[in-house]
């Protein structure tokens, strides 16, 4: 199969290089409905991904929310919104297709935002989140000779901008407790030097493989893997692919996340 070459033009935005590619990439390959769809990026930025995913789905409907309009999207694209608090956009509209890219590390209470995401979701629609990965060996090695992980300032003044930094276990517990299951985690971003940290990925990951197999929890090995693969030793950010989780099904995430992988064996 030959691949788009407009995918090796795609901008970057506000996120990790390739992180809008994967995500263009996987919407081509798993859901063949996205040409038509209804999609929705909060918090949106500059717009990037919004004239990416117009320029490979010119069928679909894009919007786009976050606290200023980018000056390239039109008055009817755009809804003005603090997703940092309970929020509806676009009353008249529900979305196939919620995206929030680089963006969780924003919200104090980052389990409303996930709530009011799924209020703006049709039944059969998929949150698609991305964020940092902070357990990469740079992150490790940051860590241990800094006190800091590479993505976050160790010294910040008043005025100053901070991130909340979610690892991947809290991010995918939260979204367990606001009514979603996870059904595929992926891993993307590398750069030619993360190569260099190589050697040291190795001799890391059997032991890292040996705990997540062994350590007590109900947590299906399955999911474990696809948490903590050997890529996530190397790659600087993941994307996770949700959908709505029946409400009658809602339980403590613990119990929910295990029969979430036990019976379907989706997770990825």
């Amino acid at each position: 199969m030959t691949q788009d070459p407009r995918l090796e033009k795609l901008p970057k935005g506000r996120t990790c290089i390739g992180v809008h590619r994967a995500i263009i990439e996987h919407l081509l390959s798993k859901r063949t409905d996205a040409a038509s769809a209804a999609m929705l990026d909060i918090p949106c930025g500059d717009g990037e991904l919004m004239t990416s995913l117009r320029q490979f789905f010119p069928g679909a409907v894009v919007r786009g929310s976050d606290l200023t309009k980018p000056q390239t999207l039109s008055n009817e694209e755009f809804f003005v919104a603090d997703a940092s608090q309970p929020f509806k956009v676009f009353p008249d509209q529900q979305f196939d297709f919620v995206f929030s890219v680089s963006g969780v590390m924003e919200f104090d209470n980052t389990r409303q935002f996930f709530e009011t995401c799924r209020e703006h979701l049709r039944d059969e629609g998929s949150l698609i989140v991305t964020n940092d990965n902070v357990v990469s060996i740079r992150d490790r090695l940051a860590y241990f000779w800094l006190g800091k992980v590479r993505p976050y300032p160790l010294l910040v003044t008043q005025g100053q901008s901070t991130w909340k930094m979610i690892p991947i276990h809290n991010l995918m517990r939260i979204l367990e407790d606001a009514g979603f299951k996870v059904r595929e985690v992926r891993y993307v971003s590398m750069k030619p030097k993360d190569w260099l940290m190589l050697p040291l990925a190795l001799l890391v990951y059997p032991v890292q493989f040996l705990y997540l197999h062994l350590a007590r929890s109900r947590m299906p090995r399955a999911q474990r893997q696809a948490m903590y693969p050997f890529g996530a030793l190397l790659y600087r950010h993941y994307y996770m692919v949700c959908e709505k989780a029946l409400a009658a099904s809602r339980q403590p995430a613990d119990v929910q996340g295990a029969q979430t992988i036990s019976e379907t064996g989706s997770l990825i």
